[in-house]
């Protein structure tokens, strides 16, 4: 007898608790940053539902009509993905500027052609265009994953039961269970090597996610139409294995964080969770956790999923250019309005394609239909990213003379980003100066550059800068998805650089990186103590200077949009200053270097968000960020006197001594 793949409202309870694991990860939902597990969920489901009905279509009709398949697959997914596509570059046209619409729609071809994965995997961005990691379609990513499965897993399914039906047919099962277990393995481990060595390709490639299908559809072929041994089913019974599944699922939520590495070995929790939910429910009775699946409400999501999926990323981003992430009022805001979409999505885009009307179009016309919109949204849209609607107005041209304005030393080569962890110092003045002073930083620290020359004069100082984006000066690693996992290359710099400081011994050493790390208060205050000891130790005085308030929005973009020609809109590019990581990571420096007599903590936060308001642009039309985090050149020049005068408050003779000519 063939496996039957019947409707099963508490799958459609899986989906929704996936859906919105993910949203509430993506809305900034305070505990749940790893809700992206509910991806992984995504693609267990798909492994189980899809592997079944092809397994099924074979088993009962003695073929696997892939054309039908693929059709069928076109029909589900592609009007509702279209429409998106559609009215996100529309809104986008709309509510953004000509310089974050290119950079945030940047995919959008490969959102149309399910190829965005592959974008994703294999381009490399400019480290200071930070827009591109709020692209407005990066969340099709798995979009892109779940088609490229559809279109290899048909073939793969008939090599399987071709092998697994030779002799004896009733021995199919173990026979597919072997091959399918070999694609578990292989796919399992290529996901745990390049985890290591280029974690990118292992979250956004399909050969590395390969895995996670496979353990759906060995969901699939073991426990439907009671083909599981006596003692499996036994086990099914006895154990809440539901409840489990469920308790790994939403614990992997609230455990993980984007900064582990992943997927690699953590992500078997999620998709463990999600096969033991699933078989739980294939001829178990329903534990507590899939009758919650089974609620009405769980159910009608879970029918709403993809669309809800389609609608969140875009929208949430388009608020968040506009300074309401972190706002709880408005992001619960945006959420509901994706979610009120996402139901017109279902009744109006995807019903009539996947079960009305439209459901009668032959695979030949549905495939030839598709691949017609395929191709002109792939020409078209991009052809509408690509036009300016703003160029030439006031705010537009500030904006884009701000992103620019950056310090001399990224001229230099100093920075070799991720790329390797050589010590290439930038240096300024005379090798015969009686005086030396260091920089050392990530960008962030690095933006304070400009005041050294002003501070330290040429002729009695030599400047030397060593500075790795993204790279922070405290002892602890961090994980860096653009090097492909741990940032071990930062380790290394920052260790050649306390070896050259030891060597040196120079008069000053000023120390600066961002507070945005991923580190916990221990690690803070533990990881900045070992740094400071060893630069104590090398150095006569040492400033550590706190990372720079973030905004919530791109502050060029923000002048852009408000074309700014004077200073009266100020307040429509400016936002309070509290609940910024800043705030909570100054106190854990001020721990750190509390223990060291010459080392001295410069707050020149105050002088970046005066009276607790941290704006794009100053009263006196001085541009303050160039993007969200990093600081205009100009804005720093002008604040030499501010931080001479905060120097001279920390009341240390010394440091005040190198400040005179």
């Amino acid at each position: 007898m063939s496996p039957a793949l019947d409707f099963r409202p508490d799958l459609q309870g899986l989906r929704a608790l996936a859906v919105v694991l993910v949203v509430l990860a993506h809305a900034g939902f305070p505990g749940l940053a790893g809700g992206f597990v509910g991806v992984d969920v995504f693609f267990v489901l798909s492994g189980y539902l899809i592997s079944g009905l092809l397994l099924q279509e074979r088993l009962t009709t003695g073929r696997i009509r892939v054309g039908a398949f693929i059709a069928r697959r076109f029909r589900r997914l592609l009007p509702a993905l279209l429409v998106l596509l559609l009215a996100t570059m529309g809104l986008a046209s709309v509510l953004l500027s000509d310089y974050e619409r290119g950079l945030q729609t940047a995919s959008v071809a490969y959102a149309a052609s399910w190829t965005s994965n592959l974008y994703f995997a294999f381009t490399t961005f400019d480290y200071f265009a930070e827009l591109h990691v709020r692209d407005l379609f990066l969340h099709t990513w798995s979009l892109g994953v779940e088609e490229q499965f559809y279109l290899v897993w048909p073939w793969l399914m008939l090599g399987t039961l071709a092998f697994a039906l030779r002799g004896n047919a009733s021995a199919w099962r173990a026979r597919a269970t072997a091959v399918l277990l070999c694609v578990f393995v292989a796919s399992l481990l290529l996901c745990g090597y390049w985890s290591s060595e280029t974690s990118l390709w292992a979250f956004y490639l399909t050969p590395a996610r390969g895995w996670q299908f496979a353990l759906g559809a060995l969901v699939y072929v073991t426990y439907a139409d009671d083909g599981a041994p006596m003692r499996m089913r036994r086990l099914l019974q006895a154990w809440p294995i539901d409840t489990l599944g469920f308790v790994l699922i939403v614990a992997s939520a609230l455990w993980l964080h984007p900064g582990v590495v992943y997927p690699g070995a953590w992500a078997l929790l999620p998709s463990i969770g999600a096969a033991l939910v699933i078989a739980a429910g294939c001829r178990a009775q329903a534990g507590v956790s899939t009758r919650l699946l089974l609620a009405p409400p769980m159910v009608w999501l879970g029918d709403r999923s993809y669309s809800l999926y389609l609608w969140h990323w875009p929208l949430l981003m388009l608020g968040f250019a506009h300074g309401l992430r972190g706002n709880a009022m408005a992001t619960t805001a945006l959420v509901a309005l994706a979610t009120l979409i996402a139901m017109a999505s279902y009744r109006w885009v995807e019903l009539p394609w996947w079960k009305g009307r439209y459901r009668v179009l032959s695979p030949t016309v549905a495939i030839a239909t598709a691949l017609t919109c395929i191709g002109l949204a792939v020409l078209l849209l991009p052809q509408w990213r690509a036009l300016s609607v703003d160029a030439g107005r006031y705010g537009e041209q500030l904006a884009m003379r701000a992103r620019h304005d950056m310090p001399s030393i990224y001229g230099g080569n100093c920075d070799h980003w991720y790329h390797d962890a050589d010590l290439a110092p930038c240096i300024d003045g005379s090798d015969d100066a009686p005086r030396t002073v260091v920089l050392v930083g990530d960008s962030v620290g690095a933006h304070w550059y400009s005041l050294l020359p002003a501070l330290f004069p040429a002729a009695q100082w030599r400047i030397v800068v060593h500075t790795k984006s993204a790279c922070p000066i405290v002892d602890e690693d961090v994980v860096y998805n653009v090097a492909g996992g741990v940032y071990t290359v930062c380790r290394q710099w920052r260790e050649r650089v306390l070896d050259a400081l030891e060597a040196a011994k120079p008069d000053l050493v000023v120390l600066g990186s961002a507070s945005t790390y991923a580190l916990s208060p221990e690690q803070w205050v533990d990881g900045s103590r070992r740094v400071l000891a060893r630069v104590a130790a090398s150095a006569g005085q040492v400033l550590l200077i706190p990372g720079t308030p973030m905004l919530t929005f791109d502050g060029p973009s923000c002048l852009g949009r408000n074309d700014l020609r004077d200073t009266s809109d100020v307040p429509a590019c400016s936002e309070s200053a509290q609940d910024k990581p800043s705030l909570r990571v100054t106190p854990l420096l001020e721990r750190a270097a509390a223990d060291f007599d010459n080392v001295h903590l410069l707050d020149l936060n105050p002088l970046v968000c005066p009276d607790g308001r941290c704006s794009a642009i100053t009263p006196q039309g001085v541009v303050v960020y160039r993007d969200q985090r990093h600081l205009t050149d100009t804005f720093v020049k002008a604040q030499v006197q501010g931080v001479r005068q905060r120097i001279a408050a920390l009341g240390s003779s010394r440091l005040n001594g190198l400040l005179q000519p």
